[in-house]
């Protein structure tokens, strides 16, 4: 005589507390974790109400960046022409600036001028020390 095994059920896992500990997994890992703010552009504009600033053509340190090509301007050191953003910060660090906080740096881009260009002027600027800090685009 043949016997024949009884298949045995297979119990079913109850899934559903799984969503509740896949929820507190999410609110336990966004709790803990760590965000890191990145400091942008400071910038501070001007009261709706308040006069023009007028300032001296001599306080004013002009950065044309156009393509790969960085140009300052300044009636003390004239006109400068660089080909290069290693030797611009070079000669701009090498210049000696009286009260450079009072000074202001005015970035001039042209649309042909790539993102990357403008901003590594932008920060050549800052570190130097340039407090004011004017940004334009050029059409």
């Amino acid at each position: 005589m043949i016997q024949l095994k009884k298949k045995k059920e297979l119990e079913e896992i109850s899934a559903s507390s799984m969503s509740d500990i896949a929820f507190l997994l999410l609110v336990f890992f966004m709790v803990t974790a760590v965000f890191f703010v990145k400091e942008g552009l400071n910038i501070s504009l001007p009261r709706k109400d308040a006069e023009p600033t007028l300032i001296l053509r001599e306080n004013v340190y002009e950065v044309l960046v156009s393509g790969d090509v960085i140009k300052m301007r300044n009636t003390k050191i004239g006109t400068k022409e660089y080909s290069n953003l290693k030797e611009f910060r070079k000669e701009l660090n090498a210049l000696e600036i009286d009260n450079i906080s009072e000074k202001v740096a005015l970035v001039k881009t042209t649309g042909e001028t790539k993102y990357a260009n403008m901003l590594d002027a932008l920060s050549a600027v800052q570190l130097r020390g340039f407090t004011k800090v004017s940004v334009k685009r050029l059409k």
